[in-house]
């Protein structure tokens, strides 16, 4: 897979990648030489999936701006409520 098909690849797909070569290498069944190959492609997945984060988290905080363009800060609540 080379860099330019990883930038065509939805986050769900380089994510789905990543943690495939992850476990290429964490089995230690690969050859050396292979094993650099797997390990460079990570990284270029790596560093795409971050890419796409970093956008996603910069419309989200456009999207929570307020009338006025100021950043609306409201936390998330990642707790589940256990009353239902």
């Amino acid at each position: 897979m080379t860099d330019e098909n990883i930038e065509e690849l939805r986050f769900d797909e380089a994510l789905d990648r990543l943690e495939a070569l992850a476990g290429e290498l964490e089995d230690g069944d690969v050859p050396l030489e292979e094993s650099l190959r797997v390990y460079e492609q990570a990284v270029a997945l790596f560093r795409h999936c971050r890419t796409r984060l970093g956008s996603v988290e910069q419309k989200l905080e456009i999207l929570t701006r307020d009338l006025d363009g100021d950043p609306v800060a409201a936390p998330l609540d990642t707790a589940q409520d256990d009353d239902g």
